[in-house]
């Protein structure tokens, strides 16, 4: 009978030479060019893209890449990081920062977010729009005199520009004594990330006419950017206006009517609301910018959430109603147990900030705050009223900056990769 001798355990490699193996694995797949882009593409969020274009010329010569940069926000839509709420609590009442599902990775960035508003000291400030990780503040002395201010509270310095108060409004002619002017005035911040440029919309209403002009701001000046009219029976809107595309914006007027400012044709009309849907209250509707030419509505009635799209190239394009929550079921967690109903409204319940193509929503719901993640249909409570807050006046959502901000190379800067 044979014995077989017991198999001496196989040795491993030499660390050497393991290493040599690794680095040569690792090399055939960040050496190719199409792979390496694949992989940044997954990376998730800017802030890790951003750490990935530092190891070398060559990654940020990918990452940068104005085609790549496209694919990577298709695919990573721009992350919210938290919201600026005004309650104006205080004799110098200042935004409240409160973030939405930190992520470890943006924790840097949520303390630079929340301790911003800090430096007001004697100051008090509202948050007018927010937009690319920037916000359009106006902070008021104790003489109530204001500032304007462009500010970048998710930069290491959290860089803030002083800009020109908006212009004073345009004559319009009056065709009698009896007759009057109501403007209204809408600032906004573009999507180019310009941090010096913001718009300015002066709307002025009369009975013969209603007229829009729409002012840039280009370095310390203001320059009409387009300007158009148009007689209708529609009341001055009371919501703030929404861009889109920069060549059009949308506003709720308070006879069931959505203002549309065409400023290519210089032409305004009036669009009609989706069937079904009453603007019976501040805070039961407002509007969602989407990708392209598209606008989304979301409207509450009870406690049902529906969400709305329509394409606005055509003037015949209809609504569509692409989803509809149950807020009671959705938010049953979170101890809200009253809803009561008045004439066919949640009473309590209102849309006070929306994402861009409708992907979160926060809601007042019976003193507390509530965000939504539509596309998860996640709720969660996010701030509870205090008896000292005067009343919810306004929430800014703060999004992840983009497009990040890559660093540049010095002239004669070693040329290797």
């Amino acid at each position: 009978m044979q014995i077989e001798r017991p198999r001496r355990p196989t040795s491993p490699p030499p660390p050497a030479a393991a290493a040599v193996a690794a680095a040569a694995a690792m090399s055939s797949v960040l050496g190719d060019d199409d792979l390496l882009r694949e992989i940044l593409l997954r990376v998730g969020l800017p802030t890790s893209l951003l750490r990935g274009a530092l190891v070398c010329r060559r990654w940020l010569r990918h990452a940068s890449d104005p085609a790549f940069l496209r694919r990577f926000r298709d695919r990573n839509p721009s992350r919210i990081l938290g919201a600026y709420l005004d309650t104006g609590v205080g004799p110098t009442p200042r935004p409240l920062f409160v973030p939405i599902r930190p992520l470890p990775e943006l924790a840097a960035a949520a303390r630079r977010a929340g301790s911003f508003f800090d430096a007001f000291k004697g100051s008090s400030a509202s948050v007018l729009d927010s937009r690319g990780g920037r916000l359009l503040v106006t902070a008021f002395d104790d003489r109530y005199d204001s500032t304007h201010l462009v500010c970048s509270p998710l930069s290491p310095s959290g860089h803030t520009v002083v800009v020109p108060p908006p212009p004073p409004p345009p004559p319009i002619q009056l065709t009698s004594d009896e007759e009057c002017i109501i403007y209204h005035y809408g600032e906004i911040l573009p999507d180019d990330g310009n941090g010096r440029s913001y718009f300015c919309v002066v709307m002025g209403y009369s009975e013969q006419q209603t007229t829009v002009h729409l002012y840039e701001l280009q370095d310390t000046n203001w320059v009409v950017r387009a300007s158009a009219a148009g007689q209708l029976p529609v009341s001055p809107p009371k919501s703030r206006v929404m861009f889109v595309d920069n060549a059009r914006f949308y506003m709720l007027s308070t006879i069931n009517k959505i203002l549309v400012c065409d400023f290519p044709s210089s032409s305004i009309s009036a669009m009609e609301l989706p069937n079904g849907v009453v603007n019976k209250h501040s805070g039961c509707i407002m509007l969602s910018r989407g990708d392209g030419s598209r606008i989304y509505l979301m409207y509450t009635k009870e406690s049902q959430l529906h969400i709305f799209l329509r394409g606005t190239h055509s003037d015949k394009a209809n609504w569509l109603l692409v989803d509809t929550i149950c807020l009671l079921q959705i938010c049953a967690n979170l101890g809200l147990d009253a809803w009561p109903i008045v004439d066919g409204h949640t009473d309590g319940l209102k849309i006070h900030a929306v994402g861009d193509n409708a992907r979160f929503v926060f809601l007042e719901m019976f003193g507390a705050v509530v965000f939504l993640d539509i596309t998860s249909k996640h709720a969660e409570k996010v701030y509870e009223m205090t008896p000292e807050d005067k009343g919810l006046i306004s929430i800014c959502p703060l999004m992840t900056i983009w497009p990040p901000v890559f660093p540049v190379l010095k002239e004669g800067y070693d040329q290797k990769e």
